[in-house]
């Protein structure tokens, strides 16, 4: 193999390694850890939701820590969106995982959680 191949080669190569990276702009590090904490929490809240309600019985005292729980994650969420609601996460904008944390919580049933998202994001 020529020098001049081996060199065509190898500028080759980086570019197909250039291209397989994620696509920008991805959230900063700090940012993406409080993505991971404001969706796990939403996601947990909402699935403690469903199984405390699935059932019959008093269950306010249990209603109003998950309520607060997600009202804190919600917080979270829009901080960062607050900061830049096109950076990437996971594959998806910040902007689209507040919509879709939005129908989580108002499917579950946390309405003060989804209120507070929607209005700290003009969602």
């Amino acid at each position: 193999m020529t020098r001049r191949m081996f060199s065509v080669g190898i500028a080759l190569l980086a570019m197909c390694i250039a291209a397989c990276g994620p696509p920008s702009p991805q959230a900063p590090l700090p940012q993406a850890k409080r993505l991971d904490e404001a969706t796990s929490g939403i996601s947990t809240t909402c699935g403690l939701t469903y199984q405390l309600t699935a059932f019959p019985g008093p269950r306010e005292p249990d209603l109003t820590v998950l309520e607060a729980t997600a009202i804190s994650a919600a917080d979270k969420l829009a901080g960062v969106y607050a900061q830049n609601p096109k950076w990437i996460y996971q594959g998806e904008t910040v902007n689209t995982i507040v919509k879709d944390s939005l129908t989580m919580l108002r499917q579950c049933g946390l309405r003060d959680a989804a209120a507070r998202l929607a209005s700290k994001t003009r969602s």
